[in-house]
């Protein structure tokens, strides 16, 4: 992100903390407003943060983990990236036991598709999972899922919503 993008996105941000106290940045003489042709690229902080990575750093994590790939690793995460660079789209469940790298195989794959701009939502089913994740969400947040569920369960996320946007 520029300076300028930054500043423009704490400008909306206060923006919207005073409108909800019946002010704005223009009741206030010399106080900078924000460039109306970028707020609509802040309308989702949740995209915006998911969106916000030291790029190298990512690059040189990427190429450092990626040698270290075992096989079966390098087999799943080809499949995983010619699914996202061809558009194919999917969903991967990728099972194993303890002491498999699946943590390892994760960071990769975020390493390289974060260097790439794109959106990668690690989750986890516990807390200690996520933890392990770069990023990492529990699906109960994420997905806003219940803890106590039956047969009508389902998740609460609006269809207008800045995390439906984000997923």
């Amino acid at each position: 992100m520029t300076e300028s993008e930054l500043q423009t996105f704490c400008l909306i941000e206060i923006e919207k903390l005073l409108q909800n106290n019946g002010k704005s940045l223009r009741d206030y003489a010399g106080m900078p407003c924000p460039d109306m042709q970028l707020v609509s690229q802040f309308s989702n902080s949740m995209l915006l943060w998911e969106m916000q990575y030291d790029i190298a750093l990512l690059i040189q994590e990427h190429d450092s983990n990626l040698l270290k790939l075992n096989e079966e690793q390098r087999v799943i995460y080809e499949k995983i990236v010619n699914c996202v660079c061809n558009k194919e789209g999917g969903w991967f469940f990728i099972y194993g036991f303890g002491e498999t790298r699946k943590t390892f195989l994760y960071r990769t794959l975020s390493a390289r598709l974060r260097s790439e701009r794109k959106i990668v939502i690690n989750v986890a089913l516990s807390g200690i999972a996520a933890l392990l994740l770069p990023r990492g969400k529990t699906a109960h947040l994420m997905f806003n899922i219940l803890i106590e569920l039956n047969e009508d369960t389902v998740c609460r996320i609006s269809k207008d919503s800045a995390k439906a946007e984000l997923i």
